[in-house]
Order: C-alpha cells, then sequence, then structure tokens
C-alpha cells in the first residue's frame, strides 16, 4: 500500500512539474510574441494577414515540410547508431526519439529535458542504457560540429551578414559560437575520456547517498559500474565504423540545413527574391548559433531579437516583423506542436502496449 501510495504521490508531482514547465513556457511565448508586436509601432493584424495571404502555398508547403524533415533527420541519426550495434529500429522510432528529445528541449530550462525524455523511449523499446548513452552524446557532438560548419561556410559566403547585426546581437552570437566549441570538447571527452564521466558519475551517486535519496547503495554501485564498463566498450566501438559516423553527421548537417530552409522557404513563400535568399539563410545560421547564449526554453526572445536584428538590415522593419512572426511561427511553434503530438502517441502506444 505504502509503495502505491508513494508512486501516486511521484506521479502527481511529476504532473505537477510538468504542468509548472509548459506554463512558464507559455507566458515567456507570449511575452514574447508581445514583444516584438510592440517593436514596430506600425505592426498591425490586417497588414500581417495581409502578407500571409499573399504568400505563396507552394513556398509554405515547403517550409512545413522542413519542419518535418528537420525532426526526422536526428531521429535517422539515433536509429542509424544504434543500428550498428545489432538494435534494428524503424524510421518512425526514430521520430518519436527525435519528437521527445525537440519538445521537452523546447520547454525546460537550458533544453535539459530532451535527453532524458529521448533516452526514456528508447529504453522502453529495449535498447541498453551504454547503447543509448552513446548514441545521444555522438548525436549532441555531431549536431554542434553542425553548427560550426555551417556558421563559418556562410560566413565565408557572405561575410556581411555577421557585420550586419548590432554590437549586442554580435555578442550574443560569438558567445553561442564559443559555447558549441565548448560542447565538441565536453562531448568529446565524454565519449572518449573515462576519467572525466567516472568522476561526473561518482559526484551524482555520492550527492544523492549523501541526501538518502538511494537505496541499496552497494548494488546501485555495481550497476553503474557495469553500465559504464559497458559504455566505454560501445564508444570504442564504434569510433572504428567510420562510415557510420560519417552519416550520423551528414543526417545531423541535413537537420541544421531543413532548419535554416523552413526560414528561407518563408521568405521565399512571402515574394522575396532568390539573390537574397541565401543571404537570409546566412543571417538564420547566426540566430541559430547567438540563441545558444541564453538557458531560455527555446531561447525565446533571443532568437526573436536576432531574427529581428538580422532581418532588418535587408528588408524595412514592418516586413521583418512580419517575416518574424511568420517564420518563428512555422519553424519554432508549429515543430513544438507536431513534436507533442508525437509525444503523446507515443505515451499511448508505450500504454496500450503495456496492457497486452
Amino acid at each position: 500500500m505504502k509503495k502505491e501510495e508513494n508512486l501516486k504521490e511521484q506521479n502527481v508531482m511529476n504532473t505537477r512539474k510538468k504542468v509548472i514547465a509548459f506554463v512558464v513556457f507559455l507566458c515567456i511565448a507570449i511575452l514574447s510574441i508581445v514583444a516584438i508586436l510592440s517593436f514596430h509601432k506600425s505592426f498591425s493584424i490586417q497588414e500581417f494577414i495581409s502578407f500571409l495571404k499573399n504568400a505563396s502555398y507552394s513556398g509554405l508547403f515547403l517550409a512545413f515540410l522542413s519542419v518535418f524533415f528537420y525532426v526526422l533527420c536526428e531521429g535517422l541519426s539515433l536509429v542509424e547508431i544504434c543500428k550498428s550495434f545489432g538494435y534494428k529500429k524503424k524510421t518512425k522510432d526514430g521520430f518519436f526519439y527525435s519528437a521527445a528529445d525537440i519538445y521537452f528541449s523546447a520547454i525546460t530550462p537550458s533544453a535539459s529535458g530532451g535527453q532524458p525524455a529521448s533516452a526514456y523511449f528508447m529504453a522502453k523499446d529495449g535498447i541498453p542504457i551504454s547503447i543509448i548513452t552513446v548514441a545521444l552524446l555522438y548525436t549532441l557532438l555531431m549536431y554542434s560540429i553542425s553548427i560550426i560548419v555551417l556558421v563559418l561556410f556562410f560566413f565565408f559566403l557572405y561575410p556581411l551578414a555577421f557585420f550586419g547585426f548590432d554590437f549586442l546581437a554580435k555578442i550574443f552570437i560569438l558567445i553561442g559560437f564559443f559555447f558549441q566549441l565548448i560542447l565538441i570538447l565536453f562531448f568529446y571527452a565524454l565519449l572518449y575520456k573515462k576519467e572525466l564521466l567516472n568522476k561526473i558519475c561518482n559526484k551524482v551517486f555520492k550527492l544523492l547517498t549523501k541526501f538518502h535519496l538511494l537505496k541499496n547503495v552497494e548494488e546501485k554501485q555495481e550497476k553503474l559500474n557495469n553500465t559504464m564498463k559497458k559504455y566505454y566498450e560501445a564508444s570504442l566501438l564504434i569510433k572504428e565504423k567510420k562510415g557510420v559516423l560519417i552519416h550520423v553527421f551528414l543526417l545531423n548537417l541535413g537537420q541544421r540545413i531543413f532548419q535554416i530552409a523552413t526560414v528561407v522557404f518563408v521568405f521565399l513563400a512571402t515574394k522575396g527574391s532568390l539573390g537574397e535568399a541565401i543571404l537570409v539563410g546566412a543571417i538564420e545560421s547566426l540566430v541559430i548559433t547567438g540563441a545558444y547564449c541564453a538557458p531560455i526554453p527555446g531561447a525565446i526572445g533571443v532568437t526573436d531579437y536576432l531574427m529581428l536584428n538580422g532581418f532588418q538590415k535587408i528588408m524595412p522593419a514592418s516586413e521583418a516583423v512580419n517575416l518574424e512572426l511568420l517564420s518563428r511561427g512555422i519553424s519554432f511553434y508549429c515543430c513544438i506542436f507536431i513534436c507533442g503530438v508525437a509525444v503523446l502517441v507515443k505515451f499511448w502506444l508505450l500504454k496500450r502496449s503495456s496492457k497486452k
């Protein structure tokens, strides 16, 4: 009876935390939109509706399609790594893993809930923790590398895109860029420097033990040691699979390209010129980089500021606000909605399978 009561209490607490996180996310989103609308005093809803009506349906369709492939690419990356260890998963499974990562990353500070949520679904599908850890770390590593590659590519192609931002925006972008470099080094160290991850895990373990949050300490310590051993064996094994790693990098690069393409297609759909489309892509690559400077759910506020700041250099302020609202609505809010629905479907499928 006590166990059942504890489980019910824990479920209630988890539900409350999720509700609070969603409410905070919603409040920040609303405040962000209000701030954008007040940014340009001549903004009107009628003007935005007209802007939307004049948009090309084919361009908007391609923007939505880019969002779908943005989610899918990360899922295929995780499936590819798992498959290399003999755990063959379907494309739809990968889509669910990716959707969980993107959705919970968007509504939790510093994207802290993304990887655990993805790991939870993967574990439920029978993938060992050691393989899950390697898959997620490699995906994060390639994800960060792909950002650096695209930013450098666009910088050499359109250096004026960076210099067109104001001083504060440049600071955000530079912080985000160096943060990605630090993450690359950190993820690499976690994959191949055994001592670092051991120290982190042991410190967390000791902290949990100190506050009496763990029972059967010796048994848990032995399980941790066994998991760590399997993890390093897996990380060393995949290091030799160069073809898999190249494929994973290309998928993560593709994910970033589709993220940028969403905004570019919205720009083209709203009568933007083909000649300026690459410049918009360059601006968006810098916006994505700068978004990592702040541990805010979905980088709401920072991303909006950077997009407006960049777009104003190539179009009137009123058009920049309309483009920002529409492209952000599709690339972020619609993406989160799609991922949220996918997460609910996955939970439903797990619940149904547990009853059989």
